[in-house]
């Protein structure tokens, strides 16, 4: 009586064995699967080959073939999953780098213990307090949440959420951001709706009155200051940046009394980057704008993360680039047409053999000294996302592209461990890749355009980059924050720990405000030696 072949019925376990390995798609398994694929190919073809010499005495050819293809199936498929895997982990963007994990966050009503014996009317702060209640609801990021607002300003007063609330309104709410959702400490974007006045557009806390707002959680950046003291560099020389304002944030979702188990920490308060005479003052773009010269502008775009769902463009050379104004929604197609051409026109120009030419270069599409400004504003602090991500461009009618207003700036300023972002030697803008926004590249090959760049950067460092004024900068909005950052680091325990793309890490505020302003005065003298020296025109 024949009997079935042990080594077939072997190799038939080994492969699908070696299959299941491969559907976990776990790297180490991956290798396993490849190593028992192999295998049960190996015996498969033993068996095949034992049962073919003694045909009288074995049985199992279809075990065999089965056990040897599906070893097969399993190395090539476990080899396929190992190289997607390596690709994946070394084609993530910069912005993923090492997530954050919050272990303390399994109890967050202890990260506020030592404010729980103070009742919560008697709260004051030397910043203003902004409460939100959601009435019980949760707040995410794709639907708005209905809210109840109450600003309370300091003026020359201590700010307290027992007095009377100096702004009271409704308004909407809902989280922002891609990489930072991940964090414990979220940022919101922030609708005016109406309230007591029945308006929409309301001055917060002293800034011009608008209805969009962002309340952005100062995190990766352990100073609080980064962000807010860019943004004041870029209006120093002249631009318009974001308005800011700190504060101290309560978010109550609970539906119970406001309680100090709903304080959120140190928040800045942020004009949404949007079209507005107090803001990105250009020309209002109708849908009935089709034809030049109306439908030359204006308009506000965005360079961002490629994975992010909504409309945009790509160049010939570029991109993504995210419609901010007019919205994806309401910008016509021959708006998109227009607008897209406009870049690639650009683009040839700045690659063609005349890109020196006033009139055919690229002098005819780009405002130079607003391009000469964002590249200092970048390189100055290293913004390791400059000119790639939250980057965005303006293009007013009858005006030329303007790369502003700045954005997203807690990864500068030595905050960062990749692209070199940590040392104050090196320019960033070699790290560019050919699709972000890496025009300089080209740009440095005009003489004009060096020596204007050249000098450009002596006239700024007689005041707006002076390290001294800078740094005394620092110093007053650290004092600003010395108290309420105290309050902050009681919620949430960061101080000494590695958050995302920390190179630093200080054991205490005063650590991490000491390193900032070393960095800032060692890369600024960096960048001085560099330099040939301004023209003598």
């Amino acid at each position: 009586m024949k009997q079935r072949s042990r080594l077939a019925l072997g190799s038939l376990v080994l492969g699908s064995i070696g299959v299941l390995c491969v559907l976990t798609r776990a790297a180490g398994l991956s290798v396993v699967a490849f190593l028992l694929g192999v295998a049960a190919f190996g015996t498969g073809g033993v068996a095949f080959w034992s049962i073919h010499r003694a045909p009288a005495l074995l049985r199992g050819k279809g075990l065999a073939i089965s056990g040897a293809c599906l070893g097969v199936g399993a190395s090539v498929f476990s080899f396929f999953v190992w190289v997607w895997m390596w690709v994946q982990q070394f084609d993530q963007p910069p912005r993923q780098q090492q997530p954050w994990h919050a272990p303390m966050l399994a109890g967050e009503a202890s990260a506020v213990a030592g404010l729980a014996d103070e009742p919560v009317t008697n709260f004051t702060s030397n910043l203003p307090l902004v409460v939100l209640d959601s009435a019980g609801q949760s707040i995410s990021r794709d639907v708005p949440t209905g809210v109840r607002a109450k600003c309370f300003d300091t003026d020359d007063r201590r700010a307290c959420l027992g007095a009377k609330p100096d702004c009271d309104g409704l308004g909407t709410i809902h989280l922002r951001g891609t990489s930072t959702l991940r964090l414990p400490k979220l940022s919101y974007t922030f609708r005016t709706g109406g309230g007591r006045t029945n308006q929409a557009k309301v001055s917060l806390l002293g800034l011009p009155a608008e209805e969009d707002w962002v309340l952005y959680a100062p995190f990766e950046d352990k100073t609080l200051i980064r962000d807010v003291l860019a943004y004041e560099l870029a209006r120093k020389m002249g631009h318009y940046a974001p308005r800011t304002r700190y504060v101290e944030l309560f978010v109550n979702t609970s539906g119970r009394p406001l309680s100090l188990r709903d304080y959120a920490g140190v928040y800045v308060l942020v004009e949404k980057i949007k079209r507005g005479k107090d803001r990105v003052n250009i020309a209002k773009l109708e849908p009935n704008h089709r034809a030049e010269p109306e439908i030359t502008g204006g308009y506000i775009v965005k360079r961002d993360h490629n994975d992010r769902q909504d409309d945009r463009f790509h160049t010939q050379h570029g991109g993504p680039y995210f419609y901010v104004y007019p919205k994806a929604e309401a910008i016509t197609p021959e708006q998109k047409s227009w607008l897209a051409r406009y870049f690639n026109s650009f683009e040839s120009a700045l690659d063609g053999p005349d890109f020196r030419d006033p009139q055919k270069g690229y002098r005819a599409f780009l405002d130079v000294d607003s391009f000469l400004d964002a590249h200092w504003l970048i390189e100055a602090g290293k913004n390791v996302d400059g000119f790639r991500y939250s980057a965005f461009l303006i293009k007013d009618r009858g005006g030329k592209l303007k790369p502003e207003p700045p954005w997203d700036w807690n990864r500068s300023f030595g905050n960062a461990n990749y692209y070199g972002g940590w040392q104050v030697q090196g320019w960033y803008w070699s790290n560019l890749r050919s699709e972000e926004i890496s025009w300089y590249l080209r740009l440095r090959q005009d003489p004009d355009f060096v020596r204007r760049c050249t000098d450009r950067w002596f006239e700024l460092r007689k005041d707006v980059y002076d390290p001294k004024k800078i740094n005394a900068r620092v110093d007053e909005l650290a004092a600003q924050l010395e108290e309420a950052q105290q309050r902050n680091y009681r919620r949430w325990p960061v101080l000494g720990q590695q958050i995302t793309c920390n190179h630093y890490v200080g054991q205490s505020y005063q650590d991490e405000v000491r390193w900032l302003k070393s960095w800032i005065q060692r890369r600024i003298a960096w960048i001085d030696s560099q330099m040939d020296g301004p023209s003598q025109e």
